[in-house]
């Protein structure tokens, strides 16, 4: 049996030797999932009072952006003060637990950055892309327009990159989103240097996309592809999670599509409700309707 004095030895020793404590902490420690999401999410930034981000509104005015950089020496203050939480204070340099809490850091920061760049794929129900965190830029938007259109889109693009060359790739948006249900501010963050930023309408206010369309003696032809989904929660509390990998085409039976036109004045417009009540029936499991307003 191993005497007390043996075992405060080897502790005393352990907690001494940096290298080895970390270790120790990797192989054994884990840190709880809901400390890593808190941190990640602090990581953009997500709680941070809108007067630490703007210290006046005179920084921010109606209908005006400003773009920024994430100075991760401040980034790191940050999640450093939300760890100290944890730490027992002492005056001792070398304490046991500052020791610890040495060790324990690379793991937990480590976490919080996977977290992160997940945040937004996972509430779109999409595959987290590879973040590094080397640079990340963004933008405050305040204008009417964040009110009036709460579904705004953005693309933002690196130097060189532009909406027209087919070969450029936007940059991944880490975090996008108004301040608030009632703000007239939008935040974004974005992987790298966004060197241009399109903001658009959402795209089913800009149009609805057919992948084929063709009238022949009245009667209209047509392709939809549409990608199901599902719904789960309480209502008022529920989430959606798109299914991207199995999409599904909507030409089957009595050409399903070119029904929801109308054929007899226009041919050219559809009846969204009737739309609508098709694409909700192709679901996985079928609705009774969705919202066609």
């Amino acid at each position: 049996m191993l005497s007390r004095q043996h075992i405060q030895g080897q502790l005393t020793m352990l907690y001494t030797d940096r290298q080895a404590l970390q270790q120790q902490v990797e192989d054994t420690g884990d840190c709880p999932d809901t400390i890593t999401n808190w941190m990640a999410r602090l990581k953009l930034l997500y709680g941070v009072p809108i007067n630490y981000l703007v210290p006046d509104e005179g920084m921010l005015p109606m209908e005006s952006v400003r773009f920024f950089y994430l100075d991760f020496n401040w980034i790191d203050a940050l999640l450093d003060g939300a760890f100290s939480i944890g730490r027992n204070l002492t005056p001792a340099d070398e304490s046991p637990s500052f020791a610890l809490d040495r060790a324990a850091t690379p793991m937990m920061r480590s976490g919080a950055a996977t977290q992160s760049a997940a945040i937004r794929a996972n509430a779109l129900g999409v595959t987290p892309p590879q973040v590094n965190f080397a640079t990340v830029s963004g933008f405050l938007l305040r204008s009417s327009v964040v009110q009036a259109y709460p579904g705004l889109g953005v693309n933002p693009y690196p130097l060189g990159g532009t909406p027209n060359d087919p070969t450029t790739t936007p940059l991944n948006i880490l975090r996008m989103e108004r301040l608030g249900p009632k703000s007239d501010t939008l935040i974004c963050l974005v992987e790298g240097d966004a060197y241009r930023v399109d903001i658009h309408e959402a795209p089913e206010a800009l149009h609805y996309g057919i992948d084929s369309f063709a009238v022949a003696d009245g009667k209209v032809t047509s392709k939809k592809t549409i990608y199901t989904f599902t719904k789960s929660g309480p209502p008022g509390n529920s989430s959606i999670t798109m299914d991207m990998d199995n999409p599904r085409i909507l030409n089957l039976g009595d050409n399903p599509v070119g029904n929801c036109f109308r054929v007899n004045n226009d041919v050219r417009t559809m009846r969204m409700q009737t739309l609508a009540t098709l694409i909700a029936k192709s679901q996985v499991k079928p609705l009774d309707s969705i919202d066609a307003s």
